[in-house]
């Protein structure tokens, strides 16, 4: 069965490279090996950034506590357990 399974999936994902080219391209943006492609452009350097181990985050909004960790809802009420039905003689 297993063996079933994975030649249905490899044979699936060749089929799926084989659709895979220029005419599957929605946006028409060039590939990395055509001109204007992502291997085409010159590198850019982004600039230094420091980083401060002791230093204190700085603040944004996950970090604040929200009103339901303020004021939690009280918790719901838990149902009594079910009682056993009484058995029908027949």
């Amino acid at each position: 069965m297993k063996f079933a399974a994975g030649l249905g999936l490899l044979a699936a994902l060749l089929m799926t490279g084989c659709s895979t080219g220029p005419q599957g391209n929605p946006n028409r943006q060039p590939y990395a090996n055509e001109p204007g492609g992502t291997m085409a452009v010159k590198p850019q350097t982004m600039g230094a950034v420091s980083y401060d181990p002791f230093g204190t985050p700085a603040p944004f909004a996950d970090m604040q506590a929200g009103q339901a960790a303020i004021n939690p809802p009280p918790p719901l009420p838990v149902p009594p357990p079910q009682a056993n039905p009484p058995l029908r003689s027949r």
